[in-house]
């Protein structure tokens, strides 16, 4: 078979410059691989250099003809190097997986010699030819001004015509809305040609009637008919996650996001600011997890080639390290982050933080190990340096879990759960929980550690419900983060995993009112009942499903498309499609636009008896494939209004029919989305907000 290039993107000309080429091979029919070719041109001379790359998990074989090699280092951290005299170029053919994704190529190539010395390189692509994927079909409806998202529930328009461009009505009314009984966040407006009322329940109710109004001053076009509204948000959790520790997200974006979360009725905003790529919040009295674990640098290689990170943590994804330029490279100061505190506020957002522990706790990990090497206090330290632990975790790191067993540990959060609830206080905002995480500890940590072992002698004479050690050590760290939490007046969230494979003792002391909430994120096979066992057992539910709600899914197959694809594809469809209460119908066409049979999903799967449990619904976005703030907005945007949508109505009419394409849910498909084309997408026109435009 000939291989057919095009050449994607040139960054600089190489001239007499070392730059590399990367170059997409086509599948094997018979072997279903594919041999892609790394070229460095004009590299130095000798063969004491590398060059380090960034690139998603994949086997890289090494084909004759080569001359250098590929080694993966940690993560998504690779190098590339000569085996022998290069001359003028070096040539790496290498065999892999199909590139199934354009932005799943290998990025981020820096060249390190030998006495130390790095610089980034241009780089170019040659990608074999690729399509857009075209967009599902849809009917484009007729809308008013006052078609929103997310639905009002109850509208009543007159012909009666109203000019809006007089925006002191809605502050006015604003002012002085009259409180009346209703539903947390109700509220029922009037607009004549006399002006503005607002009844409301409460003051989020106010906010929300008033963000109605400006929505419809945003989608009108001249004058509006009069109209009566009343309406009220189904559940009361209805959040946005943005991972900012595996890329950063500066505050000043933040606050853009903010005002946008706003115009969809959103109340929390879930940020992500502890993980194994970075941290991302100045912490009193711990200066290193900014200063060392909020950037990046190559490691040092010593003479018998072991490898340290004595100024930063390894880089990840795109390897570009360079504080002025490297996404992965950032943080909150205590000033920044009170801005987005009291912008959140403002906002009728309240936002919480993450710390994600024990596992997915490599930056802090490696940031207070490196305080001890400077200044000798082991008063924080995560790690045993005796540990002999064996393990890999799904993100590559064989060293991202922090030790339960030792008392430093719980100095560390501590702190941390201390200066956290220093700076709410001093912004003003409220501080329910904080979110500890508890996901994806890597089998085999803990288990070569002498002072989880000492410990374990003590847990296994307490252990009725036969736990093995490693859920037994998880559960002693639950118990201590609940100390902790305790004594700070906050409660704990966590990911699906803080309340499984636990003794009941420790379940029952989260449920029993120290537990905010609970994402249920991992929804596919054998798991896709446990939103409802969770929430039938008393556990707050906040539907997390990745098959709905996981923004940095590609929007389809194609690969122009970015995104990750582990979980399926999550369109704007396939986001409106989350029916809370009838969840096993929530993919009713599958990752290839075929329609599902519904009739009999739910057979044999649990049945959702305690309804009041999910308290909400929220939409992640995981930032590996993150270069910008405008792939932020691509991501979210429109895809995951459908998610938003159901947050403030949470019991379409469609839920619970067995056809895939009933007539109710094209309907209230093709009325959402012709609102989406004529109002949202004019919206971020306006506004400068990159989105994803139909195909």
């Amino acid at each position: 078979m000939a291989m057919v290039f095009t050449t994607i993107a040139f960054f600089a000309s190489c001239s007499n410059e070392v730059c590399v080429e990367w170059r997409e091979g086509p599948a094997d029919p018979e072997t279903g691989k594919a041999c892609h070719t790394i070229v460095v041109t004009n590299p130095p001379k000798g063969t004491d250099w590398y060059v380090w790359f960034g690139m998603f998990r994949c086997a890289a074989d090494v084909q004759e003809g080569s001359n250098g090699a590929i080694e993966h280092i940690n993560g998504t951290l690779y190098r590339a190097y000569p085996t022998m005299e290069c001359g003028d170029s070096l040539v790496i053919n290498y065999l892999s997986r199909p590139l199934s994704r354009q932005s799943w190529a290998p990025e981020g190539f820096s060249l390190q010699t030998a006495d130390g010395k790095t610089k980034n390189l241009a780089v170019s692509y040659k990608f074999l030819p690729a399509e857009p994927v075209p967009d599902f079909e849809y009917t484009q409806v007729e809308v008013a001004p006052y078609d929103i998202i997310p639905a009002a529930k109850k509208v009543s328009a007159s012909e009666e015509l109203v000019a809006l461009e007089n925006k002191a009505w809605t502050e006015e009314a604003l002012k002085i809305w009259n409180k009346v009984e209703g539903v947390p966040g109700y509220y029922s407006l009037k607009l004549t040609k006399d002006g503005v009322s607002i009844d409301a329940s409460d003051e989020d109710g106010a906010y929300y009637a008033g963000i109605t109004l400006d929505n419809i001053r945003s989608n009108a076009t001249g004058d509006v008919p009069a109209v009566e509204i009343e309406d009220w948000p189904d559940l009361p959790y209805r959040g946005l996650m943005l991972d900012v520790s595996r890329n950063f997200t500066t505050k000043d974006n933040v606050l853009k996001l903010i005002d946008i979360m706003a115009r969809y009725k959103l109340n929390v905003l879930h940020l992500h600011l502890g993980d194994d790529e970075g941290w991302r919040v100045e912490i009193d009295g711990l200066p290193e997890l900014t200063s060392y674990g909020a950037f990046h640098a190559l490691p040092v290689i010593a003479a018998d080639g072991t490898m340290t990170e004595p100024v930063a943590l390894e880089p990840s994804y795109s390897v570009l390290y360079e504080p002025k330029t490297a996404c992965s490279n950032g943080y909150y100061t205590r000033a920044d982050y009170i801005e987005i505190l009291k912008c959140a506020n403002a906002h009728h957002i309240r936002v919480i933080p993450e710390f994600d522990c024990p596992g997915h706790s490599r930056a802090c990990i490696k940031a207070m190990q490196h305080r001890f090497e400077v200044t000798g206090d082991d008063s924080c330290l995560l790690y045993e340096a005796a540990d002999t632990s064996k393990y890999m975790s799904v993100q590559d790191y064989p060293d991202n879990a922090v030790n339960v067993a030792l008392e430093s540990t719980y100095t560390f959060f501590d702190k941390v759960f201390a200066a956290m609830v220093s700076l709410y206080a001093e912004a003003g905002a409220p501080l329910p929980s904080i979110h500890v995480g508890g996901d994806e500890v890597a089998h085999g940590a803990w288990l070569g550690s002498p002072a989880c072992q000492e410990l374990l002698v003590k847990l296994r004479e307490d252990n009725p419900e036969g736990l093995s050690d490693t859920y037994l050590l998880k559960g002693y760290f639950i118990d201590r983060m609940l100390d902790i939490a305790d004594a700070h007046g906050v409660a704990l969230d966590g990911w699906q995993e803080i309340t499984q494979n636990i003794d009941s003792r420790i379940f029952n002391r989260l449920i029993d009112g120290r537990l905010g909430s609970v994402n249920i994120w991992s929804t596919i096979g054998s798991r896709e009942p446990l939103p409802y066992i969770q929430a039938n057992a008393g556990v707050p539910v906040v539907l997390s499903n990745v098959t709905n709600c996981y923004a940095d899914l590609a929007y389809n197959y194609g690969k122009l498309e970015r995104g990750h694809s582990w979980g399926g594809f999550v369109d704007e469809r396939r986001a409106f499609s989350l029916s809370p209460y009838d969840l096993y119908r929530s993919v009713r066409w599958d990752d290839y636009g075929k329609m599902k049979d519904l009739t009999n999903v739910d057979e044999g799967k649990e049945t959702l008896v305690k309804k009041e449990s999910i308290i909400g619904v929220q939409v992640q976005l995981w930032t590996e494939t993150i270069r910008s703030f405008d792939h932020v907005t691509y991501y979210f945007f429109p895809k995951m209004l459908g998610v938003f949508e159901r947050g403030w109505n949470a019991s379409p009419a469609w839920a619970g029919l067995y056809q895939a394409d009933a007539p109710e849910f094209m309907s209230d498909f093709d009325l959402f989305y012709s609102k989406v084309v004529a109002h949202e997408m004019p919206y971020y026109e306006s506004k400068g907000i990159c989105y994803r435009k139909r195909q």
